[in-house]
């Protein structure tokens, strides 16, 4: 009888501890390359960080060079000594020149700012690029990835200069700013600012793109909540944003000293109004146009077209001063009250602002300061056509029913102070 062996077993615990081996380096350098990653991410974030504000700190000290009237060499000047305090060395200032630097960065001083900027060829704007390759752990600084190039840019313009509409009211108000489903709004050159904090502060029931349009990059900033259908275009509706200051705030008020004073807007249809202080509602009964000669109206009861009467500025543009009947006496909350602004019925209103002013605005240190003054220095529109060129409607609420109201807004044109900031 043969005598059957038993089968040999083969091990494999060598082979298997090979494997191991070989899959643990493979996890490790994962491991190390991951790390490494994050750490280049982290130093290219810590880079692009560092020269973001280098940029913005140089372009920002140009701009106050030109506020402060200094020449533009002279703001391009500042902006690269800026630069070298903070490490990004040039060798030659010269706009839109581009020269290497030590320690392999590039710095770029344009005044006026060159193609792309929104503010290319203002020379009161400065522009600060700084580029360069950044070295990282893992890959080598003349490598394209890790190139970082950043701008600043700063300048002298109004401050809130992106509103052609402000609602001021502070309060818990609904419905500061409205427009109504039968409202037509064309805006250019600047959006809406409501301060209202309430949850419907900003309402709109004008669903329609064509009749309710803001013209872009421009939106609506609510300080609560807006409620109904707003332009999508630019930044379209934001809502909790930061209050804003009274843009007239800090200002001289009208002098009436020097105004003649007016009881009444005289008689004929057409007629032509002079500037002055205006004891008397301006607008009228039956079907009247107003001619408006340019200078500054200071009123103390307020637009009232709900006659059909027509106001039109003549060239040249006015300043409409709104305020409270016992004016320049101090404002008493709770019994003073701006006379309302109410262009309704089937008037046209066309206006033009003054060279650095307003079309319409209330008294700043009326209901601004007191906002329980809730009527006071309104604005209802429900007419048939309100065109206000050149600058804001500023007031304490904004009602807009019927009608057509379009607005050219033009940033330069407000009475608003000029003063350096960061712009882009």
């Amino acid at each position: 009888m043969k005598e059957v062996l038993p089968m040999r077993r083969t091990s494999w615990n060598k082979d298997e501890g090979g494997q191991a081996v070989v899959l643990i380096a493979i996890t490790f350098l994962a491991l190390i390359m991951a790390v490494g990653l994050a750490i280049d991410a982290g130093q290219l974030y810590v880079a692009r960080r560092t020269m973001q504000e280098a940029a913005d700190a140089a372009a920002y000290a140009g701009a106050v060079v030109r506020y402060q009237g200094g020449s533009v060499v002279q703001a391009r000047s500042a902006a690269m000594d800026d630069a070298t305090r903070n490490g990004y060395t040039c060798q030659l200032i010269s706009c839109g020149a581009l020269s290497d630097t030590p320690n392999g960065f590039s710095v770029v001083v344009e005044a006026p700012p060159g193609t792309g900027s929104t503010f290319e060829g203002n020379d009161q704007y400065v522009r600060v690029i700084i580029s360069g390759a950044v070295r990282t752990a893992l890959v080598p600084a003349q490598s394209v990835l890790s190139t970082i190039s950043v701008r600043g840019t700063a300048g002298s313009g109004p401050l809130n200069n992106g509103y052609a509409i402000m609602a001021l009211d502070r309060g818990n108000v609904q419905k500061s700013f409205y427009a109504d489903n039968n409202a037509d709004i064309h805006l250019t050159g600047g959006g809406i600012l409501v301060n209202s904090t309430n949850s419907r502060a900003a309402w709109s029931d004008q669903c329609n793109s064509a009749r309710f349009n803001i013209q872009a990059p421009f939106g609506t900033d609510v300080a609560g909540t807006g409620y109904g259908c707003f332009p999508s275009t630019g930044d379209g509706l934001a809502n909790n944003q930061p209050k804003q200051a009274d843009p007239l705030s800090g200002t001289a008020k009208p002098n009436i000293g020097v105004l003649t004073t007016y009881n009444t807007t005289g008689t004929g249809n057409p007629r032509t109004i002079d500037p002055g202080f205006y004891t008397v509602e301006l607008g009228g009964a039956g079907t009247n146009t107003i001619y408006l000669n340019p200078g500054i109206y200071v009123l103390t009861r307020g637009i009232n077209t709900s006659g059909n009467a027509d106001l039109i500025s003549n060239a040249g543009g006015v300043f409409i001063y709104n305020t409270y009947p016992t004016y320049p006496a101090t404002f008493r909350p709770g019994i003073d009250e701006c006379g309302e602004i109410n262009l309704s019925g089937n008037s046209v209103t066309t206006l033009s602002a003054m060279s650095s002013s307003y079309v319409l605005t209330l008294d700043p240190n009326g209901p601004n300061v007191y906002p329980d003054a809730q009527e006071s220095g309104s604005f209802v529109f429900d007419g048939n056509n309100v065109t206000l060129t050149g600058s804001q409607l500023v007031a304490n609420t904004v009602n807009i029913q019927s009608g057509n109201i379009t607005m050219n807004f033009d940033g330069g044109n407000t009475a608003q102070p000029n003063l350096p900031r960061l712009s882009e």
